[in-house]
């Protein structure tokens, strides 16, 4: 069965957390808008990878009728996912694809947005050449909704960015919305009226009348394509992925796949939009998806931009998690890019080229989860430590790495940066940062005699920097650790994860930490409690030691926004006290309930900070 007008009202109502959807629906709903679960399986060998996971930065390009919208229909604003305004503003069919005539964008120049790419330091661009609206970007004879047919401009926009892309020697890649198309009578979630005899069973017309010519064209026109980058699959048969999957392996045998495509295909994983995962996914090849402000194509509201401190942060990440990032970008219809994209893109393209071995080609951090001053990338013997938030000591702490410290320096000018290693743990000195001239994010190269191997991965707690232990980090029983995710303000994906289900006294959740430095912290808690679980009692333990906490309701969001739908639990943080740790090296630290009143509490994280 193919992804239904219910199916699929179903999956964008999860986008806007509407109240008939149970939270298992809400989750049902999302592995079918991206097919993550049957994606997770993957352990594919494409040849293609070895430069997707050397290359690790790409951009992401959101355009198309929508963006000459930008937010607005018919004088009233629209917020939220840009490219959805024409289901947002339930815009019908026949007005939706006349408002082509207005889209011209003769500001475009493709030169200039593949060199800004380059400036950035990304390898690989991808650009929405057909999304669920079914506008196509591109030339094609299976439809005359294109820029080439039914808008004043007449030329082929992915032409002339292949051409672009060919002269600068940059990679490209074409977004293609294979089940969803608002604008065909046969295509998933059509806008208008379906015909009289209409089945479910009609999909596969839209499928070869539309989907197998357009994907061919753009395989077969453009010259060598790097990957094809579906999107939603939904519920459509595992036989229509199959055949795409054959299709762009016949035309382009070194393309590749992402795991979007459905069915369980796919060369690597997509993660959730805008998922930085704090933990090592286990997952093989994968990528994170970004934007640089907020909404994925352009909306005259959204002035949330990305610092360039920011998006090296997270690049850095999600490298450092083993993965891949592509940072979108949403031009305005006229074809120009916000200023203010511009300005952080070229500002972080900076720091990278400075930086460059510290990102191109890394193998990752030694380490499954990042530390509160930064995050660790590694290439043979090397390691380099991202300083995001200069530690108060000036001092990073370092242990188990199964090798010897051989060198340290400063890798943007070399210069020699003071380490001492006793037994096992590495002592980092930087120093203060008051009157340095300093990179945006200060990177520290140790050259080691071996390549680290970290088989220890309790959490560290070094005694000098704070420490957050998240829920993912958790291991739980008679409980369960579950993730949530849920879209806000224009549009940015949220995720967050909770140990949860505490159904009796006997359960519990406990972290492993590797303790550097015993002594007395400092302990915060973050959770989410609801009315009826309110006042229930807790121990938080490490060996004997232990602080006893009462959780109260936190409250919920305001249903009054611009999504319709149930209250979400807000987050409270609140601090439990001092705790003493005795000893050092593996501890194990724990919560259980001491009076349980109710099952709606979650937990998200512990932060334990030193005591001065």
């Amino acid at each position: 069965m193919n992804l239904t007008f219910k199916a699929c009202a179903t999956a964008f109502a999860l986008l806007h957390s509407t109240p008939f959807l149970t939270a298992a629906e809400k989750e049902k709903s999302m592995d079918k808008m991206w097919g993550e679960k049957e994606a997770l399986s993957i352990e594919a060998k494409h040849p293609s990878l070895k430069w997707f996971t050397h290359d690790k930065y790409a951009m992401f390009i959101h355009w198309g009728l929508y963006s000459e919208m930008g937010g607005v229909w018919k004088d009233k604003t629209y917020y939220g996912i840009g490219e959805w305004i024409m289901h947002m503003a339930e815009i019908p069919v026949d007005e939706y694809k006349a408002y082509a005539s207005q889209f011209n964008p003769e500001k475009f120049d493709a030169t200039q947005l593949v060199k800004l790419a380059k400036a950035a330091g990304m390898k690989t661009i991808v650009i929405t050449a057909k999304h669920h609206d079914g506008f196509a970007l591109f030339d094609s004879a299976a439809s005359d909704f294109t820029v080439t047919k039914a808008t004043p401009y007449k030329r082929d926009l992915m032409k002339q960015l292949a051409d672009a892309c060919a002269a600068e020697g940059i990679r490209l890649g074409f977004y293609y919305s294979q089940n969803q198309d608002w604008t065909e009578p046969y295509g998933g979630e059509y806008k208008g009226e379906r015909p009289k005899d209409y089945t479910p069973d009609d999909f596969n017309i839209y499928f070869e009348k539309k989907v197998i010519p357009q994907v061919t064209e753009l395989l077969t026109n453009y010259g060598d394509i790097a990957m094809v980058w579906f999107d939603t699959p939904g519920d459509m048969p595992k036989t229509y992925s199959e055949r795409l999957v054959k299709l762009v392996t016949k035309h382009q045998p070194n393309c590749l796949i992402n795991s979007r495509i459905g069915g369980g295909y796919g060369d690597y994983v997509s993660l959730g939009d805008m998922h930085i995962p704090p933990v090592r996914p286990d997952v093989g090849a994968w990528e994170t998806v970004d934007t640089t402000n907020d909404s994925w194509s352009y909306a005259w509201y959204d002035q949330n931009w990305k610092s360039p401190k920011t998006i090296i942060e997270r690049l850095v990440k999600v490298t450092a998690r083993g993965g891949s990032y592509m940072l979108n970008v949403g031009p305005k219809g006229d074809g120009t890019i916000p200023a203010e994209a511009v300005t952080s893109l070229e500002e972080s393209g900076k720091w990278l080229k400075a930086h460059s071995e510290a990102i191109y080609g890394t193998e990752g951090s030694p380490f499954d989860q990042g530390f509160s001053w930064g995050d660790i990338t590694s290439k043979g013997n090397d390691l380099y430590l991202h300083v995001f938030d200069w530690p108060e000591e000036g001092t990073l702490r370092l242990a188990d790495l199964g090798a010897n410290i051989k060198s340290a320096t400063m890798l943007h000018n070399n210069s020699k940066v003071d380490c001492s290693q006793q037994g096992s743990t590495l002592e980092v000195k930087l120093g203060s940062q008051v009157g340095r001239d300093l990179p945006i994010v200060p990177v520290i190269k140790l050259t080691l005699d071996a390549p680290a191997v970290v088989k220890n991965q309790a959490t560290q707690v070094d005694g000098l920097t704070p420490v957050t232990l998240l829920a993912e980090m958790a291991t739980a029983e008679g409980c369960e650790e579950k993730g949530y995710r849920w879209m806000e303000k224009f549009g940015e994906w949220k995720h967050d994860h909770f140990i949860q289900g505490w159904k009796s006294k006997d359960a519990k959740a406990t972290w492993d930490i590797n303790v550097l430095e015993p002594g007395q912290y400092h302990l915060s808690l973050e959770y989410s409690c609801e009315n009826d679980a309110a006042n229930s009692e807790w121990i938080l333990s490490c060996g004997d030691e232990s602080i006893t906490f009462i959780t109260y309701e936190s409250g919920a969001d305001s249903t009054k926004s611009f999504q319709p739908g149930p209250a979400r639990q807000r987050n409270f943080k609140v601090n439990l006290g001092v705790l003493e740790i005795p000893k050092a090296g593996l501890n194990q630290l724990k919560v259980v309930p001491r009076k349980l009143i109710g099952e709606g509490i979650g937990i998200k994280g512990i932060t334990l900070k030193p005591y001065r």
